[in-house]
């Protein structure tokens, strides 16, 4: 059999375990090291999440997200993994080389945030006026995101995404196990205190 449907019935599978089971994946597909992430590296618990910057749901869950950090500041490791759903989202793209832009000048967190809050302004003229309006240094962004020097960032989490059964966003893995459907602090906080017991 040829590579390439090997790769495809592979993919496959593992997508069908994911949904099917809530199987678990090594970490190292899920964490590579060089992420943007908020807790300690030594945490017990890292969440990891791939999102969209243009997906609604993604901003609905941002305060969930900061809840959670707060709730366990020494237990929980927030990583933030790209997964621009380019098909319906035509800035997701663009908006994801912005965030690893905005990293360059040691401010993801803060562009992630400005973001998920200004969806419709995710066009290249509004990335730079939110870097901007951040303070950033706004020339070296916007020479950065015309450059795509972050290109590969992006192109990794989502190829390492469909690896682990990403189909949509947002998508949360806790301690490598796939958690699907979940939309609120209390079931997320949920799974963060079962895998702190385990």
């Amino acid at each position: 059999m040829k590579t390439w449907k090997l790769g495809l019935i592979g993919s496959a599978v593992a997508t069908m375990l994911v949904a099917s089971t809530g199987v678990a994946f090594s970490q190292s597909r899920l964490v590579h090291g060089d992420e943007p992430s908020r807790g300690p590296e030594s945490a017990a618990v890292n969440l990891v999440v791939f999102c969209d910057f243009e997906c609604p749901l993604c901003a609905s869950m941002a305060p969930v997200l900061d809840q959670l950090v707060a709730v366990h500041p020494s237990d929980l490791r927030l990583v933030y993994r790209h997964f621009p759903v380019q098909r319906i989202h035509p800035d997701a793209t663009r908006a994801a080389e912005a965030a690893s832009c905005a990293q360059d000048q040691g401010r993801f967190w803060d562009m992630y945030a400005s973001m998920l809050s200004h969806q419709d302004a995710l066009d290249e003229g509004g990335l730079v006026q939110q870097a901007g309006d951040m303070g950033l240094d706004w020339r070296t962004f916007a020479r950065c995101l015309d450059n795509g020097q972050h290109d590969t960032d992006w192109h990794r989490d989502l190829a390492d995404g469909h690896a682990v059964g990403v189909t949509g966003t947002p998508t949360f893995f806790v301690n490598g196990k796939f958690i699907e459907g979940t939309r609120t602090f209390d079931q997320l906080d949920a799974y963060v205190r079962a895998a702190l017991r385990r």
